[in-house]
Order: C-alpha cells, then structure tokens, then sequence
C-alpha cells in the first residue's frame, strides 16, 4: 500500500485545529465561570501538550508534613476580555504508616438537639450514636456533651474518657428527653466557652453541631449564628454541623460548618449518624495541620472571585479563606477563580500565594508555619487569539468544567426546589445540558458529553418524581437537602475523611 503523505492544506489544518479548540473551550469555560462560578472538582490527571508557550506546570511548597502546589489553568488573558483564569489549589499533608502514627489527643464536644421535634426515632438514634461515639475515645481524650432546645444545659462537663467517666456519661445520656423550641445560639455559645475556658496544649478541639429542624428562638437570624459558629476561627477549633430528617435548614448548616470552617453533613432519618460522629472524631486525632488558611497579596486589578464557596476575608489587596485542618494522608483539591486586568498588554502581576498552617502539637503561642511557592506564577495580557488558545491547559480546563459544574448544578437545583419552581430547576438542567453540549461537541469528547447528558438526565428524572409524588413537598424537601450535601461534597473534594 502507497504511503499517503500529508499535503500542506492537511499540515494547516491540523496546526489550526488545536487552538480552535482551546478558543472553543475557553468561551464556554467563561460563561460556566459567570453563570455560578466553579468549585472543587476532579481537576488531575495528565494535560494535553500545548503548541507554543507549553501547559502551565504549576509550582510548590512543603512544610513539615503539608505540600501545597498551585496550576494555573491557562498562561495568558486575551486583551479587551474579562480575564476570568482558573487555579488549581492541592493542599496534601503525608500519610503515616499506622505503627508510626502520634495520635492527637481531642477535645470532643458534641452539640445535641434536643427539642420536641426530635421525639422518638431522631433522638433515640442520636443518642445511640453518641453511645458509639464514646466507647471509641482514647483514655487521653475528653468529650463534652451540650444539649440545647429552649434552654441550654452542659449535660456533660469537659472530661477525659476514663472508664469511670464512660460509664458516668452512658447514665446522663439515657437520661435526656425531648422538649421546647430550637435555641440554637445558645447551644453553640455554650460549646465555644466550654472549649476556649479548658482549652490545652497539644490538644485537638472540635464540636459537632446537630439538629433537626429550624432555629426558632433566641438569635435565630442566620448573621448572629454565623458569627457565633465564626468563633471557631479565632479559638482555632473546627465546627461542623449535621443535618437530620428533613426539617433543618440546609442553607444555614452548610453556611455554620464555613464559618466554623468544618464539613456539613445530610443524615436523612438518623442511622447514619454513628459513621459521621467517627469520621470527625478519627480526622480529629489525625490532625497534622490546624487552623489551615490560604492568603492571596494579589497583584494590581488581580480579583479572588470564588474559592470554592469558602467565605472570603478581604483586607486592602490580601484576600484570604480557610478551608479547614489537614488529616494524615489527605488531600485537598480547591479551585479558584480569578480574574486579571485586560487593559493593556504584557505581564500581570499576580501576587502572591501561600498557605500558612499551625503544627497541633506546637508550643503555645508558636508562630503557625508559612508554606510559599517556589516560584511565582505568571500570566501574560495577549492580543493574538491563537497565542491565547496555545496557553490553556486543555485537560485541566475540561476537567474542571465537568465536575465542578455538575457540583454547582445541583446546587442550584436544590435552590430551586426550596423555592418549589419546577421550571426554573428544570431550565437549570437544559442550560446545563446546552453548555456541555458545546463544549464536549466542539472537543470532540464523545463519551464525555455522554456522561454529563446522563447525569443530567438522571437528575431530571429525580426532579420529575419529587414533583409528582403523592407527598410532593416533601418529596421535594429531601431532594433539596440531598442535592445540596452532594453539591456541597464535590465542591470540596477531599474534605471529609472517607471510610
């Protein structure tokens, strides 16, 4: 068989056909980017080679146990657009064999629910779990029970778990009954003074925030609650909150669990509970990284626009979030999105990254340690639109669409359901399908588009059958606080010590 040579129009061809694509990419990343923003996704694996400049390989930074490496999803703006550039975060710290792993010794204080709604099933599982619960602490632990409905009461005081105290704190946990409203400010106030009075050296604290319907007395706005869980910055403890049944307020414990910079939990009827209690409790007492805290000094006109649905904190040109404390062997992934200005060419200035972390077993009053990139990344305003699309990283940003985007569909989808509009959930789900049918179309991705549109599809059925069952509110009702854990679960990949 004759060897078929390409002719020069195939050669041109070929070499137009990659930053065709890149430009195809990047005008639906930008509209994804604006329509919600992105979160954490799935964002490794290998990068298709890039003609020109190369992909951007990213830079790093390590401490002690923490590695933190930064990828910037393209090396160039286009000049006149609106700048929107994507960065991948990883925040690592090393796994330990388990004959060498120190365990830190934790300061458990679990937040109970006790009001008249969590009659029956709900509290009869709640306090089996926390039974669970302390049968699992070590002798140096120490474990507090606040239960809260109108009134407050520490059912049991800061203790460590001697078999003696066991045995004590099984009794008062047989004990608590049901009853009154839901004054849930005073039953987090109660846990933050319990730990910031006790609070000991070398110790890892963490409160657990349970409930199963709507705060209803006392300061029941969701400011004043924030504030309240926002105490676990400064005492440089983690709250993290658990939603049970269909009663809560999802919004509001998600929003308690970033101030308190935790996770948020969905536990539909209570029986599960047992599993979340032991995920905290065991990346509690694996703790090599706490008070974890990213800072961006950004560079003139540079914009932090999402970090992964984190709270912001700005400060003159400093932006800075804190997604949480680091357990042995986890892995972070956090996507940012920025923006750059694009009104003349050259270099911008990005300013700087790092990521700065306190050593749990550190001396009182040690400085927190401060990871900085090894090299600072950089990003070029460019005009030739072909020198633009030679500059993305083809498999980080088609990545980060797929699964972020599926993350920030749910969530808006479960906004929708909260606010009972078939349609407007529906039409969320068509935008999403026509988004991805561009860009996995104009890719060439067959079996990518494939999977978004089934993911899609199986979510419109779901939708469907919460409008049409017999018990439609409350149909709607579970499938609102489900989405919402799922979306909130993949924004954060990593976040929650898997089993």
């Amino acid at each position: 068989m004759a060897t078929r040579h390409p002719t020069p129009e195939t050669k041109r061809a070929a070499a137009d056909e990659l930053p065709r694509r890149r430009l195809a990419l990047a005008g639906a990343l930008l509209a994804i980017t604006l329509a919600g923003g992105w979160a954490a996704g799935q964002l490794g694996g290998p990068a298709s080679p890039l003609p020109g400049e190369g992909k951007p390989d990213g830079v790093h930074a390590s401490a002690g146990p923490v590695h933190f490496h930064s990828r910037l999803d393209r090396r160039s703006v286009l000049q006149g657009g609106d700048g929107a550039f994507g960065v991948e975060l990883v925040v690592a710290a090393d796994a330990l064999p388990t004959d060498r792993m120190a365990r830190i010794p934790t300061d458990l204080v679990v937040v109970l629910d006790r009001s008249g709604s969590m009659q029956g099933k709900p509290l009869a599982d709640a306090l089996g779990s926390i039974r669970e619960l302390i049968g699992r602490l070590g002798a140096d632990d120490r474990f507090a029970l606040v239960t809260y409905a109108s009134d407050v009461a520490l059912a049991i005081p800061l203790q460590a778990a001697t078999p003696e105290n066991r045995g004590r704190w099984n009794e008062r946990v047989d004990r608590i009954g049901p009853g009154g409203g839901t004054n849930m400010a005073i039953g987090i106030e109660l846990a933050a003074d319990t730990l910031v009075t006790n609070r000991q050296a070398g110790r890892m604290p963490r409160v657990i925030l349970l409930s199963d319907g709507h705060a209803n007395e006392g300061d029941h706005s969701h400011q004043g609650l924030r504030a309240r869980a926002g105490r676990a910055v400064a005492g440089e403890y983690v709250l993290s909150t658990v939603g049970v049944g269909q009663g809560f307020d999802e919004a509001l414990m998600t929003a308690l669990a970033d101030a308190g910079t935790g996770n948020f939990y969905y536990v539909r009827d209570g029986s599960d509970l047992g599993e979340v209690f032991a995920g905290e409790f065991d990346s509690a007492r694996e703790t090599v990284a706490s008070a974890v805290a990213v800072e961006l000094d950004l560079g003139p006109g540079v914009e932090l626009v999402d970090a992964a649905g984190y709270p912001i904190e700005r400060a003159g040109r400093t932006a800075r979030f804190r997604p949480g404390s680091l357990f042995a062997g986890q892995e972070r992934r956090i996507w940012l999105t920025l923006r750059a200005p694009t009104d003349r060419l050259g270099d911008v200035d990005l300013g700087e990254l790092r990521l700065a972390y306190r050593d749990p077993q550190a001396s009182p009053g040690a400085a927190p340690r401060v990871l900085r990139l090894d090299e600072p990344q950089r990003l070029s305003c460019v005009a030739d639109e072909r020198q633009y699309a030679a500059s993305l990283d083809e498999g980080l940003v088609v990545l980060g669409i797929a699964r972020p985007a599926l993350a920030t569909l749910k969530l808006d989808v479960a906004q929708s359901l909260r606010d009972g509009s078939f349609d407007e959930a529906r039409g969320k789900i068509e935008a999403y399908k026509a988004r991805n049918r561009v860009v996995y179309g104009q890719l060439g991705l067959v079996q990518e588009e494939q999977d978004s549109f089934r993911e899609a599809e199986a979510l419109e059925r779901e939708l469907e059958e919460a409008f049409a069952s017999p018990a439609a509110p409350a149909a709607r009702n579970a499938l609102s606080k489900s989405l919402a854990a799922q979306g909130q679960d993949a924004r954060r990949e990593g976040a929650k010590k898997q089993k």
